[in-house]
C-alpha cells in the first residue's frame, strides 16, 4: 500500500516538474506511468481512490504557489487559501483523474496504449468544458518543443497531451508484461506503434517549422512594457500615478525603434480615462511623440456597467475602440451575488460585467485582444482569429498569482504558446509582473522578459490571415478521442447479448 501511495506521489512530482519554472519536460513522458500501474487489476473502488489521490496530490504539486496568491487576494489567512485551493482540486482535478484511473483500470491489457491515450484525452476534455480548469494540462509541458507542439494546428493542446499521454501508456505497458515474466523482447514490442506515431508527430512537425526568424527590419515592430509594480487590493491615486508613471519610463526608452504598436498590461492605467483627460492626453501625447499605437489595460465604465478592458489609442488622436473582457475569474472579478458593475462607478471596482463581443482591434493590423486568463480558453481566443485579428495580443497581471516566486506568471505563459500555434498567430503579450513576450506562430519565444524583471521586448511580428483547422473545427479531435474510449469501453465491458436459440423442428422419418 505505501508503495502505490510513494509511486502515485512520485508521479505527482513529475508532472510538476515537467512544468515552468522547472521545465523537466522528459519527466511528463513518465508521469502516468506509477498511476496506469497502480489500477491495473485492481478493484473499481481502489481505482477511485487512487486517481482521486493522483489528481489532488498532482494539483497541489503543480500549483503549490496558488493557496498564497487567493490568501493575498482576498486578505485571508493561509489555512483559508490552502482550504480553498484544496476544493478545488477535489473537484475539478481529482474529478478528472478518478475518470482516467478507472478507465485505464478497465481498458489495462484490452484496449492497448491508443485507447489509454485517448482517454486521458478525453478527461481533460471533460475537466475543461465541464470543471473550467484547464490550468496545466499535460500538453503545456512541452511548451518548449517547438516541433512537437506544431500538431496543435490541427488538435489544439488536446493532440499533444495524446502524444505524451500514449507514450506514458505504452511504457506502462512494457514495464507490466516485462514484471509479468514476459520476454524482453515481446515486452518492448508495446512500445513500437505508439513511438512510431510519437516519431511521426515530431518530424511532421520538424518538416513545418520555418526557419527561425527574429524578425527583420521589413516586419512591423510591436512592443511590451513590463514595469513589475506590484498589484493593488484597493486602487488608489496614488498607486494609479505610480503605475502610469514607471509604464511611461519604459515606453520612452523605446525612442528611435520605431514601433508600430505598444502594449501595456492589463489594469496598467487604473483609472477611468473617460473622467481623466489629462491622464488620457498624457497617453496619447507619449504615443504621437514616436507614432505608434498604444494598447492599454484599464477600467470601463459605459452604459451603467463596469468592464475590465482594453483600449487602443492612435497617435493622431482617433477613436480606437476597447475591448471588454468576455470570461471573468470567479470570485475575484465576478463575486457571488455582487452586483455594483452594473450600478455606479467604483473608484476601486471588485466586480465587472463580462463583454460580449471577440476582441478585435484595428492597429497596423487587426488585433486578436485577450486580457489576462482568457489565454487559456481556445473558446475566446478563436473566435477573434476568425473574426479576422491577424495577431494575438494579451494583457495580463500575473502579480496575484504566485507572491513573487515566477511560478504562476511562467506556467500562464507556457500555456499562451500553445494558443500562437493552434491559431498560426503571432502573440504578443504584456505581463506587469512578467513573463511579457513575443511569440511566434510556431511557438518560438523571440523576445521576452522574465518574471519579476523590469523591461521591454521588442521583436518584428507578421499579421496572419489564414485559419487553421483547429480554428474552423475546434475540439472535434478530443471529441472524437472521447467518443473512440466510450466505444472501446462499451465493446470490452458490455457483453453481447446471447442469442436466442430457435428450436427447430426435427424430421422423423418413419
Amino acid at each position: 500500500m505505501l508503495r502505490r501511495f510513494l509511486a502515485i506521489a512520485g508521479g505527482a512530482a513529475l508532472y510538476a516538474l515537467a512544468l515552468p519554472r522547472f521545465d523537466l519536460w522528459p519527466c511528463a513522458w513518465l508521469a502516468l506511468v506509477p498511476l496506469i500501474l497502480v489500477v491495473r487489476g485492481r478493484a473499481a473502488g481502489a481505482a477511485v481512490g487512487y486517481g482521486a489521490l493522483a489528481g489532488f496530490v498532482s494539483g497541489w504539486a503543480a500549483t503549490w504557489w496558488l493557496a498564497k496568491a487567493v490568501a493575498g487576494y482576498f486578505q485571508a489567512g493561509i489555512l483559508i487559501g490552502a482550504l480553498a485551493m484544496s476544493a478545488a482540486y477535489a473537484v475539478a482535478v481529482s474529478s478528472a483523474f478518478v475518470l482516467f484511473a478507472l478507465g485505464a483500470r478497465a481498458l489495462a491489457g484490452r484496449g492497448g496504449a491508443f485507447a489509454i491515450a485517448a482517454l486521458w484525452t478525453a478527461c481533460e476534455l471533460v475537466r475543461t468544458r465541464i470543471f473550467g480548469q484547464p490550468w496545466g494540462l499535460l500538453g503545456y509541458t512541452q511548451h518548449g518543443e517547438a516541433a512537437l507542439l506544431q500538431v496543435a494546428a490541427l488538435t489544439g493542446v488536446y493532440g499533444v497531451s495524446f502524444v505524451v499521454a500514449l507514450g506514458n501508456a505504452a511504457i506502462a505497458e512494457a514495464w507490466w508484461r516485462w514484471r509479468t515474466g514476459t520476454p524482453a523482447l515481446r515486452a518492448t514490442s508495446a512500445l513500437a506503434a505508439p513511438g512510431a506515431l510519437v516519431a511521426a508527430v515530431w518530424l511532421g512537425g520538424t518538416l513545418v517549422l520555418p526557419p527561425a526568424d527574429a524578425g527583420g527590419p521589413e516586419l512591423p515592430r510591436v512592443a511590451v512594457v513590463q514595469s513589475n509594480v506590484q498589484p493593488a487590493f484597493h486602487w488608489t491615486r496614488a498607486h494609479a500615478e505610480e503605475q502610469l508613471l514607471a509604464n511611461l519610463r519604459l515606453t520612452d526608452q523605446l525612442e528611435g525603434q520605431h514601433p508600430a504598436l505598444v502594449v501595456w498590461p492589463e489594469n496598467a492605467v487604473t483609472l477611468y480615462l473617460e473622467q481623466e483627460p489629462y491622464i488620457a492626453g498624457q497617453l496619447r501625447r507619449a504615443a504621437a511623440r514616436q507614432g505608434f499605437d498604444l494598447l492599454v489595460g484599464g477600467p470601463r465604465f459605459a452604459d451603467g456597467h463596469t468592464s475590465n478592458s482594453a483600449r487602443l489609442l492612435h497617435p493622431d488622436g482617433r477613436p480606437g475602440g476597447a475591448y471588454d473582457k468576455q470570461r471573468l475569474v470567479a470570485f475575484a472579478e465576478a463575486p457571488p451575488f455582487e452586483h455594483s458593475a452594473d450600478v455606479r462607478r467604483d473608484e476601486s471596482p471588485r466586480a465587472f460585467s463580462a463583454g460580449t463581443l471577440p476582441g478585435v482591434l484595428r492597429s497596423f493590423a487587426p488585433l486578436a485582444v485577450s486580457i489576462c486568463h482568457e489565454l487559456l480558453y481556445p473558446d475566446v481566443i478563436n473566435p477573434g482569429v476568425a473574426a479576422g485579428g491577424s495577431i494575438l495580443v494579451n494583457l495580463a497581471n500575473d502579480g496575484w498569482l504566485d507572491g513573487g516566486f515566477g511560478v504562476g506568471g511562467s506556467q500562464h505563459f507556457a500555456m499562451g504558446v500553445l494558443r500562437a500555434v493552434e491559431t498560426r498567430r503571432y502573440l504578443v503579450r504584456a505581463s506587469t509582473t512578467g513573463v511579457s513576450a513575443i511569440v511566434d506562430a510556431w511557438g518560438r519565444v523571440l523576445a521576452s522578459q522574465p518574471p519579476d524583471g523590469v523591461g521591454i521586448a521588442v521583436a518584428g511580428v507578421a499579421p496572419r490571415y489564414d485559419l487553421t483547422p483547429y480554428v474552423r473545427f475546434g475540439d472535434v479531435f478530443a471529441i472524437g478521442c472521447a467518443l473512440a474510449v466510450l466505444l472501446v469501453l462499451t465493446r470490452e465491458l458490455v457483453p453481447a447479448p446471447r442469442r436466442r436459440r430457435l428450436a427447430l423442428p426435427v424430421a422423423v422419418e418413419g
